[in-house]
């Protein structure tokens, strides 16, 4: 029988941990994460159909995203789970072929050795490793620049780019439909 199957066990569970201390849910078994072990109240009964019957609405509409299961790494042609052929990716990021690159991957595994898997967290708060600073340096020197600055993410770059280049004297036309990273980035500033 589940310890955690019921009300009265997982209070239990909950108070328990509080009088030690422990004041965030991540302490709860795995079993606890899993909604259907949950009590359902009038209102999570009610929510649960509202998502069903929307998730349905959606389907229906023929907008409901399947989830693509890629075998293989990031390249032109990827085979997908469930196909017998390898088909065109034209969807992303990979401009340049680099992310399966010998070159690039044996680079990874390295700093892996060497640094971890990365900062677990945001450069400013807990610093900037060496590596990210040599990058940089070589990044600079290739476009002759004084300096460079590394972003995790084309999305973040957008959203801080706007700010350094633009002030309050500029105005920017945007198009709706340009991507939400633009758009964010334009917000943030303080153009008009």
């Amino acid at each position: 029988e589940d310890p955690y199957a019921t009300a009265e066990s997982m209070a239990l569970f909950f108070r328990s941990a509080l009088r030690r201390g422990v004041t965030r849910a991540s302490c709860a078994p795995r079993a606890l994460l899993s909604t259907q072990q949950l009590p359902k109240s009038p209102a999570a009964t009610e929510l649960a159909l509202r998502l069903s019957e929307t998730l349905e609405e959606i389907k229906e509409a023929g907008t409901y995203k399947e989830e693509r299961v890629i075998t293989t790494s990031q390249r032109a042609e990827v085979k997908v789970q469930g196909t017998e052929h390898a088909v065109l990716n034209f969807c992303a990021n990979n401009y340049l072929g680099l992310s399966d690159h010998p070159r690039i991957v044996n680079a990874a595994k390295e700093a892996l050795d060497t640094h971890g898997f990365g900062l677990s967290s945001v450069r400013f708060i807990c610093g900037t490793q060496d590596i990210h600073k040599r990058l940089e340096k070589a990044v600079a020197e290739f476009h002759d620049c004084d300096d460079a600055i590394l972003y995790p993410s084309c999305f973040d770059a957008n959203a801080g780019l706007f700010e350094v280049m633009l002030s309050k004297e500029d105005a920017v036309i945007s198009d709706a439909l340009n991507h939400a990273s633009i758009i964010d980035g334009i917000r943030l500033c303080k153009a008009q």
